[in-house]
């Protein structure tokens, strides 16, 4: 099943005040919003994060046929709270309209501007979790990421080579200094970029459906083309470090 995140982003007040689509190479952005696109047009999973954020909350025309989707809990910080405190809808997806914007308001408990993020995830229906001889690589980044709160490419750089074939991405995990999301730009194939959640300290509990498989299948690459990593962080952070949980599938 594919599935792709997409960000919002913006520094409000109080609220209810909308935030920002941030701009992306894959799908295509409305006014604020994004345009929901063909085939992954469901919503499985929504993390909200902001220093003074109280609850964040999706609408679109046809979300409004019923009322705005409140979302609850959100991280309280400049990042992912540990465990993280997001929405899982895998089971019970977010049904939306192709071509219909889709945006995100935050509500804070401070009138001054604060930097607040909303992720959603975007997928074709719910995914399917997926079994196999996994194995998990290290891999760092000593680049600095060109900016704060923008999309920022690293390659990552494994500890160890990996064996000749094709691999399954089946799990991610990404550290940095002050990163809150990361995703996968593939080498051919769908352009969409699979992401999740980044962690800003190596005790920091993800969720655990973000490893081993339990999100099904990411994308593949080979040994030879791994993918690039972008990183969504507060600052521009020195060094990246994070681990692939993979399954040879050629």
């Amino acid at each position: 099943m594919p599935f792709h995140l997409s960000v919002y982003h913006a520094s409000v007040g109080l609220g209810p005040l909308q935030l920002n689509a941030l701009q992306e190479a894959v799908i295509a952005p409305s006014a604020n919003g994004f345009l929901v696109p063909p085939v992954i047009n469901k919503v499985i999973r929504v993390v909200g994060v902001g220093g003074l954020l109280n609850r964040a909350q999706l609408n679109s025309a046809s979300i409004r046929d019923y009322t705005p989707f409140d979302i609850d809990p959100v991280n309280v910080g400049v990042a992912c709270e540990s465990p993280v405190r997001e929405i899982d809808l895998n089971d019970n997806p977010i049904p939306l309209v192709t071509n219909e914007e889709l945006d995100a308001f935050v509500t804070n408990s401070g009138a001054g501007p604060t930097r607040t993020t909303v992720g959603v995830v975007f997928a074709d229906g719910p995914t399917t979790p997926v079994k196999g001889r996994m194995f998990t690589v290290h891999w760092t980044s000593a680049v600095a990421l060109s900016a704060a709160f923008v999309w920022a490419a690293v390659t990552p750089v494994f500890d160890n080579g990996i064996p000749s074939g094709t691999f399954a991405l089946v799990g991610s995990r990404q550290n940095s200094a002050t990163a809150q999301f990361h995703r996968f730009i593939p080498r051919g194939g769908p352009a969409y970029r699979p992401g999740t959640t980044s962690m800003t300290a190596y005790d920091g509990a993800q969720n655990m459906k973000d490893r081993y498989g339990r999100m099904g299948e990411w994308m593949r690459f080979t040994n030879t083309t791994p993918p690039t990593i972008e990183v969504l962080a507060l600052a521009a952070d020195a060094t990246q470090d994070g681990f692939l949980d993979l399954i040879q599938v050629g």
